[in-house]
Order: structure tokens, then sequence, then C-alpha cells
């Protein structure tokens, strides 16, 4: 028997921000996507930090795989609760492997971006663009002190949220094609370094035209219903969320895509992946000692309502360790199983290598990622690409 999503109340959640003053609804005729970005080869106006190449393209081998199984069929939402750069959904959506996505990020940056970037996208445009007349082209000093601003700015008591989340929006693109890897917290300077001697200057990264055009993508997406919204709002309030806000949705036909903070350089490279307390440079601490990893891991194995897919940077931690993914299956508790349908799918693991932007190791190159799925097993593949761990 198929049991339809149903809400369970957390025991600990965050606030849940949408774009408009409820969470918007699923449009069950979206209009065809028709932007030509939709077969690009880029299509986030976002460089993020840990973006591995060629991943996106593995993770919709396994969904487009797991739709011909007789459980799956289509998946009619994929949610992804560690927006960042957004590239997976990006293409997803635009390819028609999935119907349609809702993004969400804890960050309130990145969330305030990915916001305005859907439902104001001719705000963020203008904007921007006047941002890089002004102080990108220009260049030197008056690039550098724009970055500077950028860097020290906060809203002011008192600024509405469509004002703040517009000033957001600008400062993490801004800052986002300015920085070094595009790296957001405070230890990473601005590309070219501060005396701008080096052959890539501030502005090396920031292509107007083609920001424009990724800009527009996103709000087709979101115009079309194809992009259902945006959420500021932490991975267990997400996945709440959805739960709760889209009731009629089955589990087998919703995939979350989960791309966490890494298990050895969440400091590194995550500005902020949770509201909660952050040290100087603002990382998240529950992220860097191992809390949330283990928290996350914990509410998959009992508590997820419908389908995932984790990735991670190998780690054999990952796979040795009972607090996180040793286990073979989801294992709910009886009240799980009983009141919120919660399945004990079998969990399929797969290691496949890739071209990292920031890797663990030294700079950038290849190097492994670990693949986790509650995807039907019978259809996860195992090839060149996809390597069973032993």
């Amino acid at each position: 028997m198929t049991v339809a999503v149903r809400e369970h109340k957390p025991a600990r959640t965050a606030a849940l921000l949408p774009v408009g003053t409820t969470p918007r609804k699923i449009n069950l005729a979206p209009g065809e996507v028709t932007h030509f970005l939709a077969e690009g080869r880029y299509q986030s106006p976002l460089r993020y930090p840990g973006a591995k190449s060629g991943l996106s393209n593995v993770i919709g081998e396994l969904i487009t795989g797991a739709q011909q199984s007789a459980q799956i069929r289509r998946v009619e939402l994929l949610v992804e609760p560690f927006a960042g750069g957004a590239s997976t959904t990006l293409r997803l959506v635009g390819a028609g492997i999935v119907e349609r996505a809702l993004l969400a990020d804890a960050d309130p940056m990145v969330a305030a971006f990915w916001q305005v970037a859907a439902s104001r996208t001719q705000d963020l445009i203008d904007r921007i663009s006047d941002e890089h007349a002004k102080y990108v082209a220009v260049g030197g000093a008056t690039a550098l002190a724009r970055w500077d601003h950028w860097r020290a700015w906060t809203a002011v008591p008192g600024t509405s949220r469509a004002t703040e989340d517009l000033e957001l929006a600008t400062k993490c693109l801004f800052l986002n094609r300015t920085t070094f890897s595009g790296i957001l917290h405070a230890h990473a300077g601005p590309i070219g370094g501060r005396a701008q001697t080096s052959e890539y200057s501030i502005g090396c990264r920031f292509n107007v035209e083609r920001l424009i055009e990724r800009l527009e993508y996103v709000g087709h997406l979101y115009e079309l219903g194809r992009l259902v919204d945006v959420w500021r709002s932490d991975w267990q309030a997400t996945l709440h969320g959805v739960a709760s806000r889209y009731k009629t949705l089955l589990p087998d036909r919703v995939v979350a895509y989960l791309d966490p903070p890494y298990l050895s350089k969440s400091g590194k490279l995550y500005r902020r992946s949770f509201e909660v307390p952050a040290g100087e440079s603002g990382e998240d601490l529950e992220w860097i000692g191992g809390i949330q990893h283990r928290n996350l891991a914990a509410y998959l194995h009992n508590e997820m309502q419908y389908r995932w897919i984790l990735s991670y940077d190998y780690d054999k931690r990952l796979l040795n360790d009972n607090a996180l993914y040793a286990a073979k299956a989801m294992n709910p508790d009886r009240n799980s199983r009983e009141l919120t349908g919660v399945k004990s799918w079998h969990i399929s693991k797969r290691v496949v290598s890739l071209n990292y932007t920031a890797s663990s190791r030294t700079g950038r190159g290849p190097a492994e990622e670990l693949l986790l799925t509650t995807l039907p097993p019978s259809k996860v593949p195992t090839n060149r690409r996809l390597r069973a761990v032993k």
C-alpha cells in the first residue's frame, strides 16, 4: 500500500521562510521549459566552493534509472535542502528528469539570492548590471573598495524585508563572482589579491552578459512553476516542511538530494549551514564538530518519509561509523512506521570519481565522491562510473 507523505512534528526545527508569506502551492500543470540554457553547460549564476564537475549527470542517471521501477515511475518533486549553487537542480529540471524542484538553504544570504533570483529576476539583473558598470568594469581600487563595502554590509534596523533581500542577493552574487573560489566566509580574499597584480583581476569571473542569461533561466523556471519555491530554512525544517505542506505527494515520487558540508572541510569552504552559534569566521561549529553530520544521519535512517540521495566527499568514517552510514537500510522505530509511514528502505552505496573545484586534497583535481541512496536498489546502476562499495 502506498502511503502519502504526512505531517510529523519534529522535536526541534528552525523557522521556515519562503519567498512569499506562505509556501507556494504546487502547480499541477507546470509550463514547458523553453529557455535555451535548459541544455546549456553552465546554468547556475553562482560559483560554489566544492562544486563537482559531472555530479549532476550522475544524480540524473540515478533518478532516470529509478523511474524505470514500478515504485517510482516519475519524480514529481526534487528537494535540495543544501541549495548552494543549485547546479544539480537546475540541470535536472531543465532536462525534464524531474518535474519540479524546491530549493532551500540555511544561509540567509544564499537563500535571499535564490529567492530574489527566482521571484524578482529583473530587479536583481538591474542591480548586478549597475554594480558591474560602476565598479567591476572600472576595476582596480574602485572594484576593491566596492568589494570591501559588500563584505562589511549589513542591513540597518528597520530595513524592509524586500529591500534587505535584494541587497543580500546583490551582495551574494557580487562577492561570489569577485572572491577567490566563490567562497563567502571572511577568510577568502578578492580574486587577484589586494595588489591586483595577478593576471586574473577581481572581475575576471564577472561576465555580466552570462550572469543575466542564467538569472533569466532561474526566473523562467519559477514563473513556469518548475521551481516551486525557495525557502530560508535548515535541512530539518525543509524536510519536515515538505512533508507537512505538500501532503498529497507520494513518498516514492519525492526525492531529496542532500549535499551537506563535507566531513573534512566544512570550516574552510562554508560560510554557514545553520542558524546556530557560529565561530568568529562564520563557520557552523556543529558541522565542524560532527554533531550535525550525525543528526542528519539519524534523521535519514529513522524519520525520512521520502526517497533520498546523499553525496559526500569520500571518507571511510562515513561507512564505518554506526552513527553515520554503516547501516545497510533505514531503521525507523514503530511510531515512525505506523504514524508517518516511514519505510525500511535499503541504502545503496556507490563511489564515483569526479573533478572538484575545491577538494580535501590540495587544490583542484580528481577525487572520489560517495553516493548513498534509498532509490530502488535493483535500479541503482553499477558500472565504470558508479562503483559499488566493497
